[in-house]
């Protein structure tokens, strides 16, 4: 069974690092995250890479690339943000109605009865909101809302939020709702990488790389991951360097927003979509990269949901690097193609400084990988 040779959260780093050599990964070059001098490259060509961005819905691929445009490129201007602003208030409400219903559904109760007003009040103003031409929010919703976030009984409605759909920085978001609803209000950067936005159709992006060991232009195609998205992966294909792509590993216990009757896992999905994938002949003598994310919120996850419960073969217990491990190896076995590498990550795509160490190596991979097949390193 393989391990997990890279990190990118800076508290994972008792996770153990596997061997080189290993029949379905790849050693990554190391990077200091600096961007050197022009022309220390000078004897080599500006190389160009397309790298399409994969992975099923809500996984962080939007995430991923957000994080690259403030480490490569000038990140986000006036304009961009007062677009954020209108999503984060949008995805304040969203999650708060969201736990809202899911009480009324679960049959839990507030432990201060005089809360329902406040709870019918803050959802009928979701259920109304327009972004787009009122968003603000009013001071009463806003101490409506730090009102039921308090109350016991919403709060252990939080913690079941596997058995309904909430996106991952609900709690992040109500909590800096008296912020993010002043007129005056401006995104931070921290604001803008945990807004939830889905991807529609296909974005592409290109920045240029320099590390300690190589330079490149990376155009990397992010497209949608839900599953009437991905019709719209086929047309994407043509020149492709590599492709990374993202699996979330706190999904292992969630249903698939778009299959909540059937009730789908999203790791299940996930895993499947990762095996058809990498099989399709575009991809046969492609190198893949593979990022496991949110390893910050599997950290506190795996300790009040069992993994076993929903993977019967798990036997690690409650423990961060057994769980990761287990699931990096569930994903490395779906490669039938013994000549081909992937490169596995754990990654916490919310963390810019681990991030641009690890998006540092994986260039390093690619190009170096390149220059090999080309006869130039």
């Amino acid at each position: 069974m393989g391990k997990v040779f890279s990190i990118c959260c800076p508290k994972d780093g008792d996770l153990s690092v596997a061997e080189p050599g290993s029949a379905n990964q790849g050693t990554p070059s190391s990077s200091t995250g600096k961007k050197p001098a022009a022309g220390r490259y000078k004897n080599r060509p500006m190389l160009e890479e397309t790298l399409l961005l994969l992975g099923a819905g809500e996984c962080g691929k939007s995430t991923i690339l957000k994080q690259m445009r403030i480490i490569y490129a000038d990140g986000f201007d006036q304009k961009d943000k007062e677009r954020f602003k209108i999503v984060i208030r949008d995805n304040a409400l969203r999650s708060i109605a969201a736990i809202l219903h899911a009480m009324k559904n679960l049959g839990i109760l507030f432990e201060k009865e005089e809360l329902e007003d406040q709870s019918t009040q803050i959802r009928e103003f979701q259920a109304n909101f327009d972004p787009k031409t009122d968003p603000a929010i009013p001071r009463s919703i806003v101490k409506a809302i730090i009102e039921v976030w308090l109350d016991p009984g919403l709060q252990s409605c939080y913690l079941r939020s596997n058995e309904y759909q909430l996106m991952d920085s609900a709690m992040y978001f109500i909590e800096k709702i008296a912020e993010i609803s002043k007129d005056d209000y401006i995104p931070s950067k921290d604001d803008i990488i945990r807004a939830r936005e889905q991807t529609q159709g296909i974005v592409e992006q290109t920045f240029e790389i320099r590390t300690s060991q190589t330079e490149g232009l990376f155009k990397i195609v992010d497209v949608g991951g839900q599953r009437n998205q991905r019709k719209k992966w086929v047309h994407t294909f043509e020149d492709v360097t590599a492709l990374i792509f993202v699996a979330s590993l706190v999904d292992y216990d969630l249903v698939l927003q778009e299959d909540t009757r059937k009730g789908t896992n999203r790791m299940v999905e996930s895993l499947n979509l990762f095996e058809n994938t990498i099989h399709m002949q575009t991809f046969k003598k492609k190198s893949v990269v593979l990022f496991l994310n949110k390893t910050d919120l599997f950290r506190g996850k795996v300790v009040r949901s069992p993994i076993e419960k929903y993977f019967k073969d798990y036997t690690g217990g409650p423990d961060f690097k057994r769980g990761a491990e287990y699931f990096t190896n569930q994903f490395l076995s779906k490669n039938a193609y013994e000549g081909r590498t992937i490169y596995p990550h754990l990654t916490c795509a919310t963390d810019t400084e681990a991030l641009n160490h690890l998006i540092n190596v994986v260039a390093d991979t690619i190009i170096q990988t390149n220059l090999i097949e080309v006869g130039l390193a």
